[in-house]
Formats: C-alpha cells, structure tokens, sequence
C-alpha cells in the first residue's frame, strides 16, 4: 500500500472515530487545536509516524461497559505512559549532544503543557472509578516497556493522543459518577 493510500486510510479512520465518539467537554475543539498544532510543529503526520500507532491494543481491546472495570485500569496505565512520555518531552537537556524533543521543537511547549494537564485531570477522574484487575496484564507489561525517552516513541504516542483520549473520554462518561452503582 501507498504512503499517499495509507495516509487516506488513515484520515478516513481518524474521521469514523471522531464521528462516533461525540465530544465529553465542551473544550474538544481546545483539545483538537492543541493537537493540530503540535502535530503540525512536529510534523507527525508523516507516514511513518502516522502508520504506525503505539496504543492500538490497548483502544481495539477496550470494551467500553462499566462492567469491565480492568478497562479503566488498561486506560490509566495508558495515560500513565503519556504521563511520562509528556514529562521527559517537556524536561529540557542540559547536554547539547542529547537534546529533547522540546528542545528541537520550543514552540509547542505550551500546547504540551495544556495537554499535559488535561492527561492528569482525566486520569485523576478515571483513577476515581477503576479497580486492580489482572485480567489485562499483557497489554499492561507492554504499556510498561514502552521506551518514554526515544524520540520516535514519543511523536507516535502524540499523533495518537486525541484517539486515546477520547477513548478515555468515552470510559469516563459512561463509567463515571452517573454509573457509580456498576
């Protein structure tokens, strides 16, 4: 398949996904501005980032039922990776030789900082509602060994972020306190 293909394929998915999911909070679009804007900063549309998505197993597996409750905790530990995938981008080298992805790209600081502590707030929500189950601990180890620090890592993680987020958005509406009795 065709980069330029793959690309289409890529966008037609990107638009089911968004049009299923309806936005939780009214600052989606904020949301989607800020991840434009680091995707374009970054470049990360490119095909081989693009094709390329780190959380897949982790959406695909997702059954959104506040029955499953190992999917809240499958979706914390995802978060958790930004979590830390968010701290090291941000985290500006001292050494010259090593420099961090900030330190190529200084513009999209702000926008990394704004999605940064829009992670934490919805995982403090879904750290609210989810329960220690093993059931998920495959995914969970790999979600784990995911290298935080590499630089390609951390641009397929972000040119993933809203489809993951918005699967969390999703868990957090339909498990949250209106379902607390499940």
């Amino acid at each position: 398949m065709s980069s330029c293909c793959g690309s289409v394929c890529l966008l037609v998915l990107l638009g089911v996904v968004l049009a299923i999911g309806s936005p939780l909070h009214s600052n989606s679009e904020e949301l989607k501005d800020h991840h434009e804007s680091i995707a374009n900063i970054l470049n990360l549309k490119r095909p081989e980032i693009s094709t390329r998505p780190l959380f897949n197993s982790v959406i695909h597996s997702i059954n959104t039922s506040c029955q499953r409750k190992e999917e809240l905790q499958l979706m914390n530990a995802t978060l958790d990776v930004y979590m830390r995938i968010f701290s090291s981008v941000l985290k500006h080298s001292n050494n010259p030789q090593t420099p961090t992805l900030l330190d190529q790209f200084p513009q999209a600081e702000s926008d990394l900082k704004n999605l940064q502590e829009k992670t934490e707030k919805m995982k403090t929500r879904l750290d609210n509602l989810s329960q220690l189950n093993h059931n998920k601990e495959d995914v969970l180890c790999k979600l784990n060994s995911i290298k935080v620090d590499d630089h390609e890592v951390q641009k397929r993680a972000l040119a993933q972020f809203r489809e993951v987020y918005r699967a969390a958005s999703v868990i957090d509406r339909r498990c949250g306190p209106a379902h607390s009795s499940a």
